[in-house]
């Protein structure tokens, strides 16, 4: 009955939205950030998902998900505009001890040779807690980037960017995507970091009123000191929805998870940001910037 209840307010609220915001008008739209995760698929299936895309114009998309082969039942749902991550959490148990898997660096590789996948993530790493930055899973993990030339989602909790520094630096040869745009980092740590790491780009993906630290006012207009960066770095930055929910809460493994239900929000919020910037600007942040990354232009629009 609970999960009917998530079903249903979720429908309602994204035909609400579309009747305030007919997507049809919707500019296209690169979601670099998605997941398709199990407890996703207790409450929407792969092609009601690739539905929701569609609707909101997003014509090109990367997904991660636990497991791993759920990002396929997306790409599989859709097409080849969405780009699937091979994650470390290759089976719902392991979420919260991956980095102990001394077999997790071999799974990971068989799956990359597939060639089902086009890079790693979403790697969580949360400074003293773990994992350490010289765990030899972890490491196996960003060889295996390398030598496969694929990009790193890498999502990491701390106070100071050189706790990513010290990672990005070392390996030149991978593209990190940083998730959250750092997280609770502002743009007086990010700034330092982009200037030293030209191999990372920002994820802006969840940096909204219902995940992260804002960036941005009530109107959309940016907190002190993000529009300069932006504005600076406006080449390598990207963003997304990460569709989960409630994002604060990693417990809650007895519930689905209704984040497809607010991805009209999640949307709204982005591109109502990024609308501040000038046109070209804009048109980078939103799309191009993700097109090039990938070296994909996604789907006709």
């Amino acid at each position: 009955m609970k999960n009917y209840i998530l079903i249903l307010t979720g429908t309602l609220y994204l035909t609400a939205c579309s009747l305030l915001n007919p997507e049809p008008e919707l500019p296209p739209f690169a979601d670099i950030h998605l997941h398709f995760n199990w407890d996703h698929e207790e409450l929407l299936s792969a092609k009601e998902a690739v539905a929701i895309l569609k609707k909101h114009n997003v014509v090109l998309a990367s997904v991660s998900s636990v497991p791993s082969d759920y990002a396929l039942k997306l790409k599989e749902a859709g097409g080849d505009w969405i780009i699937p991550f091979v994650s470390p959490y290759y089976n719902p148990a392991n979420r919260l001890n991956w980095y102990y898997d001394k077999k997790l660096v071999a799974e990971i590789r068989k799956l990359l040779e597939t060639g089902q996948y086009a890079g790693i993530g979403e790697v969580h790493l949360t400074a003293g807690i773990g994992p350490r930055r010289d765990n030899p899973v972890f490491v196996g993990l960003l060889e295996l980037a390398k030598e496969f030339n694929i990009p790193f989602l890498i999502h990491t909790d701390a106070g100071d960017h050189r706790f990513f520094l010290s990672i990005c630096s070392q390996y030149p040869q991978i593209q990190f995507l940083w998730a959250h745009a750092g997280g609770v980092l502002g743009p007086k740590q990010l700034d330092p970091l982009m200037q030293a790491c030209p191999n990372v780009w920002l994820d802006m993906a969840a940096r909204d009123p219902w995940h992260y630290d804002l960036f941005a006012y009530d109107d959309y207009s940016l907190i002190a000191g993000w529009r300069e960066l932006i504005i600076k770095y406006q080449d390598r930055i990207v963003t997304g929805t990460d569709p989960v929910w409630n994002a604060q809460d990693i417990y809650r493994w007895y519930e689905a998870d209704e984040g497809w239900a607010h991805y009209s929000k999640f949307q709204h919020f982005h591109r109502n940001w990024m609308k501040r910037f000038p046109a070209d600007i804009e048109k980078k942040l939103r799309l191009t910037n993700a097109q090039r990354f990938f070296g994909v232009e996604g789907r006709v629009f």
